[in-house]
């Protein structure tokens, strides 16, 4: 089988409202940028009731409707019209203003806009909110890696399991869902070792608990990652993006491996052709 070239795009999910998939995807797109110095595209995934532009203060009419309206005949330059930039240098695509335009989105459409999506911008992170439904699959198929959201308590470790369960039914390997441990430390916490025992999952990233600060944010329209730099918090997500930038690396150091190997294969046949 041929190998695909990776697209490096994750979906940010949580099977739990309020588990903070919204900020650890803004704050982690611009974490990735400074690190990659590449673009980067935040999705707004949440289709209703989604707050990335929010979260970044972006007073802007477009979104993604606009491009699903166009879903098959998309080309680089309406793509650029439609995206919006924020201050930090990462692009944004927001949820549909309304929510008829958002229960008007099929899987079908969203699958071609998000391909389109990933031949313009090399990263994409895209918050996937805490509905399961085809969209949200959608995004996940297309995606490299699934950031799953959990907090540190027995109800949110349930979750986990019956989302682990559910992407065995889809298919996915074990390896594509990443675990984002947010909001600890506080002293009811379940612990991480017990959580990776429970699960017999590693913890791939931790962020800290402060929430206040997340409650400002948000109002303010300022990431923390852009608002206090040298925070704990911010720093959780540098490690994450760093943890990140390695996967995307060992990704597309195999792609290039099974690239080299499929020309040698074709060099071989076609030498015996000769």
């Amino acid at each position: 089988e041929s190998v695909s070239k990776p697209k490096n795009t994750f979906t940010v999910f949580s099977p739990k409202g309020g588990a903070g998939s919204t900020t650890i995807a803004v704050n982690l797109a611009i974490t990735l940028q400074k690190q990659l110095k590449e673009d980067v595209l935040i999705i707004d995934g949440k289709h209703l009731f989604g707050h990335v532009s929010l979260c970044l203060n972006l007073r802007t009419g477009n979104s993604i409707t606009d491009l699903i309206t166009h879903a098959g005949t998309l080309d680089q330059r309406m793509i650029k019209q439609v995206v919006v930039r924020h201050i930090s240098g990462v692009y944004v695509l927001p949820s549909p203003s309304s929510i008829t335009e958002a229960q008007g989105i099929r899987p079908e459409d969203l699958c071609k806009v998000v391909q389109s999506l990933q031949q313009v911008f090399p990263n994409i992170i895209v918050d996937g909110g805490n509905h399961l439904n085809e969209n949200t699959v959608t995004y996940m198929d297309l995606s490299e890696k699934i950031l799953l959201v959990l907090n540190p308590d027995l109800a949110s470790l349930r979750d986990v399991r019956q989302f682990m369960d559910v992407t065995k039914t889809l298919s996915y390997p074990a390896e594509k869902t990443l675990l984002i441990l947010n909001l600890i430390g506080r002293k009811a916490d379940v612990k991480r070792e017990e959580i990776e025992k429970i699960l017999n999952m590693k913890i791939f990233g931790r962020i800290p608990a402060d929430e206040n600060l997340a409650l400002s944010c948000l109002n303010e329209g300022i990431p923390i990652i852009l608002k206090n730099p040298r925070h704990p918090i911010a720093k959780a997500y540098e490690e994450i993006a760093k943890g990140l930038v390695t996967q995307i690396q060992d990704m597309n150091t195999e792609y290039l491996a099974a690239m080299k190997s499929e020309s040698t294969e074709i060099l071989k046949k076609s030498s015996k052709l000769g």
